[in-house]
């Protein structure tokens, strides 16, 4: 029987946890609703770029999962905010991804463009094609910086995948000879920022993930003990970390929480 220690806090990864693309997963929906009446502070750390915080939290609360932005930590709110650290203000950068990371670009200030750019930011594009793969591979052999929001190869929707931004970004990366630098999981950037939001205790705040090569690494990386749940993504091994915790289902995790389980 796991013995589970107490847990003062959840840090969550939103898709293949608590939802398939647009199907809830009902056992996570039951969780973090016990959770929220139990007074336990969660925040979601997601690599998914294609929606920003709020519309990240108009989602989980139409699936029955109490949301607020603030405790919503996104990849393209984070990765728009690296380049202020590596580019001059009103500098041009090409967006490969959704309208999220497009908005997201435009409110650090800085211009969109296509030719003649700075950076190139890129994540999940359904429309991405050749000739955005042409214009990267353009700019970023003339020295443009290069931004991926996040190496994921697949993406759980229904009951199959779909392609992950770490595909298109492999797509770049090949075409140019430039290798991203990865803002999202596995790099430990969106969980610390949760965590900071959160305030509680790194040794009793949980990350939670259907991924080891992203969620559950980027867990260790930022000091948390780990629960990695069989609702998403199946991976292939061999792994470089095992999770403190391996579930089928959020169902596996006690309710009676924080007051209940043992100290640590």
């Amino acid at each position: 029987m796991t013995e589970w220690k107490k847990i003062s806090g959840i840090i969550s990864d939103l898709d293949g946890v608590t939802y398939r693309g647009d199907d809830p997963i009902d056992s996570a929906v039951e969780a973090f609703q016990s959770w929220h009446s139990l007074g336990l502070p969660y925040a979601f750390v997601t690599n998914n770029s294609t929606k920003s915080a709020e519309e990240f939290g108009e989602k989980l609360n139409r699936m029955g999962i109490p949301a607020t932005p603030e405790r919503i930590i996104t990849t393209s709110a984070v990765s728009a905010e690296r380049l202020r650290t590596l580019l001059e203000p009103k500098a041009r950068v090409m967006v490969i991804g959704a309208p999220a990371l497009l908005r997201a670009v435009e409110k650090s200030g800085f211009e969109i463009a296509d030719e003649k750019v700075a950076a190139v930011i890129a994540g999940l594009d359904r429309e991405f094609n050749f000739e955005k793969l042409e214009k990267a591979q353009i700019a970023l052999m003339g020295g443009a910086h290069f931004i991926g929001t996040n190496p994921d190869r697949m993406l759980p929707k229904g009951d199959g995948f779909e392609p992950g931004a770490g595909s298109i970004l492999k797509a770049i990366e090949t075409a140019s000879g430039v290798p991203p630098v990865i803002i999202g999981k596995p790099q430990p950037h969106l969980i610390s920022m949760a965590l900071s939001i959160l305030g509680t205790d790194p040794k009793s705040t949980y990350m939670l993930g259907d991924q080891i090569m992203t969620d559950i690494v980027a867990g260790h990386a930022a000091g948390l003990p780990t629960i990695l749940v069989r609702t998403g993504v199946a991976e292939e091994g061999p792994f470089p970390i095992t999770p403190d915790f391996d579930i089928e289902t959020l169902a596996s995790i006690p309710v009676m929480m924080p007051n209940d389980l043992q100290e640590t």
